[in-house]
């Protein structure tokens, strides 16, 4: 291959030997040359999204298409059920739950996946110097392939019953950034410690049904009486689903959500950051 990537295994991986200790200064600099050298070899990582796109749906008919598809008629049939059953307005509830249902389409997937990304990139791993993050990025940017494909059927919805596009959507410009940078950091937390310990992938997936239900998507936060809102003001998942789905409706975030979304990212970045300085000599044996 003309890539120029070395075909030597990461450090330390010999049988029987053991990571050496590595001081704080160590962890800070090695952490940082892995975020440094991922960001660098970005075309690596986005062509490798690309193609799991691409293997995804080859020799299908509408290609990823499907996945538009499918979320289109997920929240048609879910919209009409619900609305009927909580009495809501259609024209309302329905684009609500299509944007909500697409933006937790991102934030489960990130979730889930997270702690399976260095066990199912492992041969990579073992033969090849590649930065750790590199198999986050690509995982994260394949999620937001599929969002940004669920996200037209939403859209599409949300002016189809009615809405109107305002300079509210915009702030996509922000909040997709800021979701990025949590959704990457905390699938890198999830990757070391699913690393580690092999039973959170279950874990995490148990959990993140049990979410769906506390979390307003089927439902909506007008249909809680006023003595449980705390339900959603508790619930960073909530916050953070909120930077990207209310754009989308045409309305900008609260700013509760918005300062709990930014702080989501800015705690889960610098936990990863020093997760990976402390464990990314380790990773290879736990693999």
């Amino acid at each position: 291959m003309s890539d120029g990537l070395e075909r030597t295994p990461r450090s330390g991986q010999g049988p029987g030997s053991e990571a050496p200790a590595a001081s704080v200064g160590e962890w800070i600099r090695g952490a940082a040359s892995e975020y440094v050298q991922g960001v660098r070899l970005w075309p690596l990582w986005l062509g490798l999204a690309v193609r799991d796109i691409r293997i995804r749906y080859k020799r299908t008919l509408l290609g990823p298409l499907w996945i538009t598809l499918s979320m289109a008629l997920t929240f048609t049939m879910l919209g009409m059920l619900f609305s009927a059953l909580l009495e809501n307005d259609i024209h309302h509830s329905l684009p609500h739950l299509a944007a909500g249902l697409a933006t937790w389409g991102l934030v489960s997937g990130a979730a889930m996946e997270g702690p399976h990304i260095f066990v199912h990139s492992q041969h990579l791993i073992r033969s090849l110097r590649l930065p750790l993050t590199v198999h986050v990025l690509r995982q994260t940017t394949l999620n937001f392939f599929i969002f940004f494909h669920n996200a037209l059927a939403a859209l599409a919805a949300f002016v189809l019953l009615g809405g109107e596009l305002n300079a509210a959507m915009l702030f996509w410009l922000v909040g997709l950034p800021v979701t990025f940078v949590t959704l990457f950091s905390g699938g890198l937390i999830f990757a070391i410690l699913g690393a580690r310990f092999r039973d959170l992938g279950p874990m995490v997936a148990v959990a993140m049904q049990l979410l769906f239900y506390m979390t307003p998507i089927l439902w909506s936060p007008s249909d809680l009486p006023m003595a449980r809102k705390y339900w959603i003001t508790l619930n960073p998942l909530h916050h953070v689903i909120e930077m990207v789905r209310a754009p989308m409706l045409g309305r900008m975030p609260e700013p509760l959500s918005l300062g709990v979304a930014v702080g989501a990212a800015v705690v889960l970045g610098a936990g990863a950051f020093f997760l990976l300085g402390a464990s990314r000599r380790r990773i290879a044996y736990w693999l």
